[in-house]
């Protein structure tokens, strides 16, 4: 019988890696087998047989036959963990304190705290209830979600008892008693718990993994926000857990006597408001003592942590692009992804690395659009979703099985099991959508630029954004022309100051897609691999963030569109993200300023009235998501626009930022802000930008074997902006 693909999942860590260096492959699968891996470079990851043309080079290097390959578990929940556990007094009384905000009380059991034959937590009956040994006290009334309590489990040694009890918050700074218990203990099972880990916000199985940082497995995960825990004797605090301190790491400072600070595994949210938060501010940093919370989910994940099946050597030689590992059974096939990556410390070492001069243009692959998209539900957990297409979903073997296997993380698009928003992916763990295969979306789309560019023989170099992220503009210094994809959304700081300097200092641009530069997002320092994002009140989104979370842990800058920081993306790019158009694809019509002599070459050799009328997505080059040009976002006055789009009907809709009151006109039959434009304008210093303002445009480019007015438009701006005559 076939194995279906998801029976081999896998990830390469790191992602992204420079000619010469190692990533590793990191594979799993439903039980012992044996599996080919080989390595190629993608030249177009559309498998539709209706589309352009799979197309994958073999590479010689690195290819490994009749590898063991085994299950490797996933280990999901965020919790907190001590590097060193405290010491106290067994004899004398002692307690332990914390303020909560549970989020899903009918969750089943939820660990506060465990420690040994310590545990505090919530169990099936949505109760407060404490354990100590064998004795256990349960709370008679059932906690509510999403308020605060103070809880406090007092145990005495000494009269042989144990109180627990909580009262509710009414407002910061005011609780009221709301329940308590107490019950006799065992003198026989008064067991110490000196060398047991404590643990916040799950319970272990009793195993450590080796590097001390992590438990090799957890259960009973809680969900929702833990602040200020403490544990006291004789009114000192023995541990008092600071969680407003350190916001973009992943530890949690003690500032009691024993210095037992916390490390956090998988990531829950830093920079959550506690207590204490009155709802005058939405900044930690400002305001850091209102913002001692840390939120804990169940599904959160970071890192699989994963063995190494095999490393992949790259080397110096190899042309930097889009690769795949592929496993090969003799039941089934399955790719994992990775990119080889130009770097800026490279640039000086292309010669002695044996290479061939050069190349003029940077393709800059957005992989952190590709990682916020990673492993979504959004088919299964939004309606939004078919009322966009306007039509019943097709879900792929894929989308069932991250359905049915949620332990695989999730992306910015989804929710936790309690309802909150995802704020950290991670590129460590498997990625069934960020592959070839029949989810289009992003990944598969920006393969139609890599095809296009080798099908017309231009000489190009392939970086990540998060080499750009990292290297700024000096990734970018010696390249004449960078080439920006179908969807660039998620942009950090440091990359979107790296393509504006570039720009500023006589660099050409081509932004070949729609919907860019629209999220502002943060890389963190300290979880490799991990990025994070705020959902605002603004935008097009699927959740919104709590009240005062809008502020990225990792970076302290607001979160949310760029818009809402005074960057729209049309002070980079001339045009920014207007529509969705998902229901069918249209066309552009050139304006009377694209007969302007200054920009005629952008049309030489084509007479066709209608541009990108064809296409693989929609049947059109204006599609899916749609950019527009406007000077009071930002817009160059002394830009131009070429060309606009026409024959946007109703199933183009303007997107929630660009109005505020709602009316019956906010669709493309009656609203003329839902348009595609297409703009160019130059920079300082001889540089030049064209924006092309859809998605769907690099799907047409590859229509009829790359010989179409959409192809040809492409090839005279990317030939124009090669030649270093001012444009």
């Amino acid at each position: 019988m076939m194995r279906r693909p998801t029976d081999i999942l896998g990830y390469c860590q790191p992602l992204a890696v420079h000619p010469g260096g190692t990533t590793e492959l990191k594979i799993s699968s439903n039980g012992p087998a044996t599996c080919d891996i080989g390595i190629f470079r993608v030249i177009c990851a559309d498998i539709d047989p209706n589309g352009p043309g799979a197309e994958f080079e073999q590479q010689e290097w690195c290819a490994h036959p009749d590898v063991d390959i085994f299950h490797q578990p996933i280990n999901a929940g965020s919790y907190a963990l001590s590097l060193k556990t405290p010491e106290i007094d067994w004899s004398v009384p002692f307690e332990f304190t914390a303020y909560l905000w549970p989020t899903c009380v009918d969750g089943g059991l939820q660990a506060v705290l465990s420690w040994g034959g310590l545990e505090v937590g919530i169990n099936r009956q949505g109760r407060l209830y404490a354990k100590y040994g064998s004795d256990e006290v349960c709370c008679s009334t059932a906690l509510l979600e999403r308020r605060w309590i103070k809880i406090c489990l007092s145990v005495n040694p000494q009269t042989q008892r144990m109180f627990l009890s909580y009262e509710r918050q009414t407002k910061p700074g005011m609780l009221s008693e709301a329940d308590r218990a107490v019950c006799d203990l065992d003198r026989k099972h008064l067991i110490p718990t000196d060398n047991a880990p404590l643990i916040l916000a799950a319970s272990g199985t009793g195993d450590k993994a080796a590097s001390g940082t992590r438990l090799s497995s957890t259960r009973h995960h809680f969900n929702g926000k833990i602040d200020s825990p403490a544990i006291w004797q004789q009114k000192t605090a023995i541990c008092e857990w600071d969680f407003s301190r350190n916001q973009s790491g992943n530890t949690a400072c003690d500032t009691g006597m024993k210095g037992c600070d916390l490390i956090l595994v998988n990531g829950p949210m830093r920079a959550a408001t506690g207590h204490r938060w009155k709802g005058d501010t939405e900044s930690w940093v400002h305001h850091p003592d209102q913002y001692s919370a840390i939120h804990f989910h169940d599904d959160d994940l970071t890192d699989c942590h994963w063995k190494t099946t095999r490393k992949i050597d790259i080397p110096v030689d190899a042309r930097s692009g889009y690769y795949i590992a592929r496993m090969t059974t003799s039941q089934c096939t399955s790719d994992v992804v990775f990119f080889v990556s130009e770097r800026a410390e490279q640039n000086t070492d292309k010669k002695t690395a044996g290479k061939t001069e050069a190349a003029d243009i940077l393709f800059i692959a957005p992989t952190a659009t590709y990682l916020s998209y990673a492993n979504t539900h959004i088919k299964f957990d939004s309606h939004n979703t078919e009322n966009l297409y306007e039509a019943p979903m097709v879900i792929s073997e894929e989308e069932m099985y991250l359905n049915e296997h949620r332990e695989l993380g999730l992306s910015h698009y989804d929710t936790h099991s309690d309802n909150s928003g995802v704020v950290h992916v991670s590129e460590r763990r498997p990625m069934l959508n960020m592959k070839p295969g029949l989810y289009t979306f992003n990944y598969v789309n920006d393969t139609h630029i890599i095809k296009w560019l080798e099908a017309k023989n231009f000489r190009y170099e392939v970086a990540t954004d998060k080499e750009l992220h990292e290297h700024g503009a000096a990734l970018l210094s010696r390249y004449r022309v960078i080439i920006t994809a179908s969807h660039p959304e998620y942009y950090s700081t440091p990359m979107w100051d790296a393509v504006h300097e570039f720009q500023e200092q006589g660099g050409r641009h081509l932004y070949l897609g729609g919907n860019g530069f629209y999220w502002r997002i943060g890389w963190s320092e300290n979880m490799p691999g991990v990025m994070e994002n705020r959902r605002g009140n603004s935008g097009v989104r699927t959740w919104e963030g709590e009240p005062g979370e809008h502020y990225l842990a990792s970076t302290g800058e607001p979160g949310g569109l760029w818009r809402s920081s005074g960057r729209a993306p049309q002070s980079l790019v001339g045009v920014g993200f207007s529509s969705t158009l998902f229901v069918r694809s249209t066309y552009y019509k050139r304006t009377p300023a694209s007969f302007d002599k200054r920009v005629s070459f952008i049309f030489d050799g084509v007479e066709d009235e209608k541009i990108g009328d064809f296409g693989y997505r929609g049947g059109g080059a204006v599609g899916l998501e749609i950019d527009r040009f406007d000077v009071h976002l930002g817009s160059q006055h002394d830009a131009i626009v070429v060309a606009k789009s026409h024959g946007i009907d109703k199933g183009g809709l303007l997107s929630g930022e660009e109005f505020i009151t709602t009316t019956r006109a906010l669709d493309g039959d009656q609203n003329g802000l839902v348009r595609a434009d297409m703009v160019i304008f130059a920079t300082q210093g001889n540089g030049a930008v064209w924006s092309v303002g859809s998605i769907a445009w690099p799907t047409s480019m590859t229509w009829n074997d790359c010989e179409n007015n959409v192809s040809k438009i492409t090839e005279n701006v990317l030939k124009r902006f090669c030649d270093p005559a001012p444009v």
